[in-house]
């Protein structure tokens, strides 16, 4: 070793004692920490400096980087992924084998950044390790985990079609627990081309009483892909969770849009998720939140906040304005609701389909929109006594010359018109995709169930239609088609579907027929 890397290493050893010196006076006991600027600037000195040294210093910084007792590996992890050459390479895929799992995780990171050039060498350390098993000093089997989790988080074809040909061998061997690993890191692959093969081994695995977790790993990896997929398609606008935003900075918790501070479990209107929604990733809120039911804050998939606006409604010719809340359904609901204490405006859906119609309304498509809406009036509290308890109608949604819907009911007795200006349906259009959002990443839990109901239901809305078209009459020359029987009627079968402080609602299982029951 030639003097000038002597002396290198030398002050590199007086600095390690210096700064673990200092985080013992500041009390701290973590290594990735923020030096103060004198010891952070001599360290970056000496890592140039070792940096310049090149594979020279590769093997005497072997000891430096399985030394966890001080803050040696991590300069040591640094210093190597910054060289970068096939010998630091080897060095850094070698430790993801140690028994320190902060030594793994930090030289799995580094890894991660050298990107495409450590795919070679992390297969091939795989493969060695498959197929020479050793036991580390304290007698336990060494496995692959940290060196497949690296291998998997760099996108590549060549890390994707070695993972492939490995649940073969894993299947093929009985390596149950490493499949279902497999399994999961193939996500990191972000690659739908190994859908169809998850699902194999889902129904290969799914029903053998094992205790390992192949078929809900290989499954949560299907979702996830699938989920994927949904968000590349769309340009999405959510109305949801501030923790999967990709605006939003979690460690300063601000929103990088408005610059303002927002709460993890906050929502907004203009969220553009980057992963499917899932409470779990609000570790927060559970972490806060007492166990008793007088807790009311956190986030709520199934309790999304509403939306309050002064909206305009016209009663027998008369205007008045007043506030109502926007309130969505999740789950068993399928409704997004305009209400205030005294009236009801539903907008209904069964499918995705049902709200990509109501959406494409909403932007412009067609003249009116009927089946969707349904008016349900409390006349105790809005009409006068000579008017009927109550009326449960369907609407109808018609654009008008200004830009707005309004929702219509007529009556024998009575007109009611409310009115959504353009600023009221941008915020139905946010509430919309994220109806459709949670419908889609929640049916991929289950999508062949949910593809067989989806076929045997029939939409509760109709397509979105223009102006009526005079219809074609028949040609004389051509023989003209017996009209289709009516379908018998249906013989009901009325299930629960939500309830509410003032009524109950049904819907029939059979044709998707609404019916509701004042309490």
């Amino acid at each position: 070793m030639h003097e000038t890397l002597d002396e290198t290493l030398s002050a590199l050893d007086d600095l390690i004692d210096e700064i673990d010196d200092w985080m013992i006076e500041h009390g701290y006991f973590y290594f990735d920490l923020d030096l103060n600027d004198e010891l952070a600037a001599r360290l970056d000195d000496l890592k140039d400096r070792l940096v310049e040294e090149g594979d020279t210093v590769v093997e005497p910084l072997n000891g430096y980087l399985h030394n966890t007792e001080t803050h040696t590996y991590v300069i040591a992890v640094d210093t190597l992924r910054e060289i970068g050459t096939p010998a630091a390479i080897l060095q850094l895929v070698g430790a993801l084998e140690s028994m320190d799992s902060e030594l793994c995780g930090y030289v799995s990171g580094a890894l991660k950044k050298i990107g495409t050039s450590a795919i070679q060498p992390l297969i091939e350390k795989i493969t060695y390790r498959l197929d020479n098993p050793a036991v580390d000093e304290n007698g336990y089997a060494i496995d692959v985990a940290y060196t497949l989790g690296t291998l998997s988080a760099i996108r590549d074809p060549r890390s994707f079609d070695f993972m492939v040909g490995l649940l073969d061998r894993f299947a093929d061997e009985g390596r149950f627990r490493d499949l279902a690993y497999l399994c999961s890191c193939l996500y990191d692959q972000h690659n739908p081309e190994i859908i169809p093969r998850l699902r194999a081994i889902v129904e290969k695995c799914g029903n053998k009483d094992t205790s390992n977790n192949v078929a809900t790993d290989a499954n949560s990896t299907i979702r996830r892909l699938e989920v994927d997929q949904i968000l590349e398609s769309e340009d999405w606008m959510i109305y949801g969770c501030c923790c999967i935003c990709k605006n939003y900075d979690k460690q300063g918790r601000t929103c990088l849009v408005s610059g303002d501070y927002e709460p993890r479990d906050n929502f907004c209107l203009r969220c553009k998720p980057k992963a499917e929604f899932c409470c779990d990733l609000c570790t927060i809120a559970h972490i806060i939140a007492p166990t008793d039911d007088s807790y009311k804050g956190g986030c709520s998939i199934d309790d999304i906040p509403p939306i309050f606006a002064d909206l305009k409604y016209r009663l027998d010719q008369e205007e008045f304005t007043r506030e109502f809340e926007i309130a969505t359904g999740y789950r068993d609901k399928g409704s997004i609701d305009i209400l205030n204490d005294g009236m009801e405006l539903s907008l209904e859906f069964h499918t995705a389909g049902d709200l990509n119609v109501m959406k494409e309304f909403f932007e412009g498509a067609g003249d009116y929109l009927v089946g969707a809406a349904r008016f349900f009036v409390d006349t105790e509290e809005i009409f006068d006594e000579s008017y009927p308890e109550a009326v449960d109608e369907a609407g109808i949604l018609i654009r008008d010359d200004d830009g707005c819907i309004v929702a219509v009911h007529k009556e024998g007795r009575f007109e009611l018109e409310l009115v959504l200006d353009p600023d009221n349906l941008e915020n139905l259009i946010a509430i919309i995709d994220t109806q459709r959002f949670l419908l889609l990443c929640d049916t991929h839990t289950y999508i062949d169930e949910f593809r067989e109901r989806q076929d045997e239901l029939e939409s509760g809305l109709r397509p979105v239609r223009g102006r009526d078209e005079p219809a074609e009459e028949p040609d004389d020359q051509e023989e003209t088609e017996e009209p289709e029987a009516p379908p018998p009627p249906c013989d009901h079968e009325f299930e629960l579907l939500k309830t509410h402080k003032k009524y109950t609602v049904y819907r029939c299982a059979k044709c998707g027929e609404i019916k509701k029951e004042f309490n």
